[in-house]
């Protein structure tokens, strides 16, 4: 939980950092949308505006994301380079994609709701003489 004594027009720490477990999902939306390389679904991640991961942090996702069935991969040449691992989403990964699409549809009314209730911070008390 942020310090509320922190000035406000500071960027929290953790403001736009997705998690692993916030990242999945986008993976998953990109690699539902195009086979694709870790390249391509860094740029998809990125037009997004999701800025907060590493490359490293994507690829350990994706990996864990083919151990755990959601993702799987294979082996194609590159245009100009090395072979790549190319990813399709699998039957399993659909799955989860669908309830994550749900679960983050019931985030989003939940902060819809709190930032109706939410009239913003106090006005400043001009103490001016």
């Amino acid at each position: 939980m942020p310090d509320p004594q922190t000035n406000a027009s500071e960027t929290p720490s953790w403001f736009g950092s997705p998690s692993r477990d916030m990242l999945a999902p986008f993976v998953l939306l990109a690699v539902s949308m195009q086979r694709a390389h870790g390249y391509v679904i860094e740029d998809y991640l990125r037009a997004l505006g999701l800025f907060g991961f590493t490359m490293s942090t994507l690829y350990r996702t994706l990996r864990q994301m083919e151990k755990d069935g959601y993702l799987q991969s294979t082996w194609e040449p590159g245009p100009t380079g090395p072979a790549r691992r190319v990813y399709t989403l699998t039957d399993a990964g659909r799955a989860w994609l669908d309830a994550s699409a749900a679960l983050l549809g019931a985030y989003r009314e939940s902060i819809d709701r709190f930032l109706s209730l939410y009239g913003g911070p106090p006005a400043k008390e001009d103490n001016a003489p």
